[in-house]
């Protein structure tokens, strides 16, 4: 019997083995090697999209059926459609959302379809989809000489959770060795307002320990945030007769019902209202000051003990006034869900996301884009916490931009959406004006991944023409002592379509398609728009 060599098979069989291989031996071996290969690769509905996962740093979720994939696959022609240079979109959703006039005044979020907003006791929801269920607008209470902090909430997993803190937040402390109660949380579903089911409780006393006595306030931050089953609270303590403030968390197992404070080991030297905590993922979060450093902790698995891994210095801020930020990145995703409806087919990875902090500064506002692959694990020393200086991760993982608060940001992925007044990109050195209230912006798309913007030269996925790629110029700031100087390339894309200025309020960027919100008196609009993959 004559032997039959690996290239005399069929072309659909040897697409089958390619698929089995990871993206980066498809890369780097099989299509780099063989013309065979790349021919039948280029040729695989399946090995491209596989391709254009990897390229875009997308984990999918769930194993697909054929139906699925079909789905996934025109999400994910449409995310690449917004990397041409002049992408059209369809209206896919659009609804008036009645809401109390205090109510319209809220910060506004978004994530998997799910927008919401919250004021005081209320709790207004709206699912933004064609098939849209109908969600009960909750009335929050807090608990009894108690007040309301900040609402946290998470569609994947039915959950909201209330945070009620003392009336009077002074605490007197006489006995050292007795804890103290800081703060209460309690668990609902999100879809009924009742109790969350399977728990061990369903509010949970958060208590701390003084190290020594005096008359203390506590201060909730306004950052807590839930990952699968743990939450993180920030929250500062100080006395009358101590300017500085302490820096603590509580590590919280919402279904185990357990929480654990723990000292961060950080002094706060001014207000406080300059530091921002954000959680990466269930073991590392960030405490972001920007006077001068972004510090980089890891819970342990034992007791959720945080451990100092790495600190990344700004340029010294010069400015009298500690500057403030707002924290953009893109929506968690943890294992375990409660909606699997809501679930989305694929994810972006860590090394493929940014951080984009919206930095209000005297003189000259701005956003800084941060690669976030510096806060992966390969970057953690095993056993000292490092320094590092601006110098040696400003220019190679950053990208800096003049801004005006009036420009809505929004991030997925790698992607920053970026509501501009025209077709333009905002000159370093120059403030950015503020939106006119009766004019028309557009939402610009910039992308800063690199594996994207390296493989844009050599060819172009699903058709699309390239990519229009550029780099940062030096960006001169009279509150810090050094030039903003950038290494990082980006691509920069726009919708065709415009949309009025006049009560603008609130921009989401998801995979596939935008959201964005006017606020009137009483009302909201919601308008949802999606890439049109043939134009008409």
């Amino acid at each position: 019997m004559a032997n039959v060599g690996f290239l005399s098979l069929p072309t659909e069989l040897i697409c089958y083995i390619l698929f089995l291989l990871t993206p980066r031996d498809l890369c780097r071996c099989a299509i780099a090697a063989c013309k065979t290969f790349r021919d039948a690769a280029q040729n695989c509905v399946r090995i491209q999209h596989k391709l254009e996962l990897f390229a875009r740093g997308i984990i999918e979720t769930t194993t697909q059926d054929s139906i699925q994939y079909f789905k996934t696959n025109s999400s994910l022609k449409k995310f690449v459609f917004m990397s041409q240079s002049d992408f059209h979109v369809n209206t896919i959703f659009q609804k008036a959302v009645a809401a109390a006039p205090t109510t319209t005044k809220e910060a506004q979020f978004m994530k998997y379809g799910l927008w919401w907003t919250s004021r005081e006791e209320d709790l207004l929801i709206q699912e933004c989809n064609t098939n849209t269920r109908t969600w009960p607008n909750h009335n929050l209470s807090p608990m009894p000489q108690h007040v309301l902090a900040p609402v946290i909430v998470d569609p994947l997993q039915d959950l909201v959770i209330t945070i009620s803190l003392p009336r009077f937040v002074l605490v007197n402390v006489h006995n050292v060795k007795q804890d103290h109660h800081v703060f209460w949380l309690e668990f609902r579903m999100l879809s009924s307002q009742i109790p969350h089911e399977d728990l061990a409780c369903t509010s949970l006393d958060c208590k701390h320990y003084f190290d020594a006595r005096g008359n203390y306030d506590v201060v909730c931050m306004k950052e807590p945030a839930v990952y699968g089953d743990r939450i993180v609270v920030p929250y500062y303590t100080h006395t009358d007769n101590r300017w500085r403030k302490t820096m603590f968390i509580q590590v919280i197992d919402w279904r185990k019902g357990q929480a654990k404070s723990h000292n961060l080991g950080y002094q706060i030297e001014s207000s406080g209202d300059q530091i921002k905590v954000h959680l990466i993922d269930q073991q590392t979060f960030v405490v972001i000051d920007l006077d001068g450093v972004i510090m980089l902790y890891t819970l342990q698995e034992l007791d959720g003990s945080p451990q100092h891994r790495i600190s990344y210095f700004f340029p010294t801020c010069t400015s009298a006034r500690a500057p403030s930020c707002i924290v953009h990145t893109t929506p968690s995703f943890p294992g375990a869900v409660v909606r699997p409806d809501l679930v989305p087919n694929s994810v972006p990875s860590l090394e493929s996301q940014i951080m984009v902090l919206e930095m209000a500064l005297p003189a000259v506002p701005m956003i800084l884009v941060i690669d976030m692959i510096i806060f992966s694990e390969k970057n953690l020393h095993p056993h000292t916490a490092v320094s590092v200086p601006w110098s040696d991760w400003g220019p190679r993982y950053t990208c800096c931009f003049p801004h005006d608060p009036s420009h809505r940001i929004s991030v997925f992925g790698s992607r920053m959406a970026y509501a501009l007044p025209r077709y333009r990109t905002p000159a370093p050195g120059h403030r950015l004006e503020a939106l006119s209230t009766n004019g028309r912006f557009y939402v610009h798309i910039w992308d800063f991944n690199e594996r994207v913007i390296a493989r844009s030269k050599n060819f172009s996925g699903f058709d699309s023409p390239g990519l229009l790629i550029y780099k940062p110029a030096r960006l001169v700031h009279p509150g810090y002592n050094r030039d903003f100087t950038s290494d990082h390339f980006y691509s920069a894309t726009v919708c065709h379509a415009s949309f009025p200025t006049r009560d603008f309020q609130g921009l989401f960027l998801e995979q596939d398609r935008l959201t964005l919100t006017w606020v009137r008196p009483d009302v909201i609009d919601i308008q949802v728009v999606s890439p049109v993959l043939e134009r008409q």
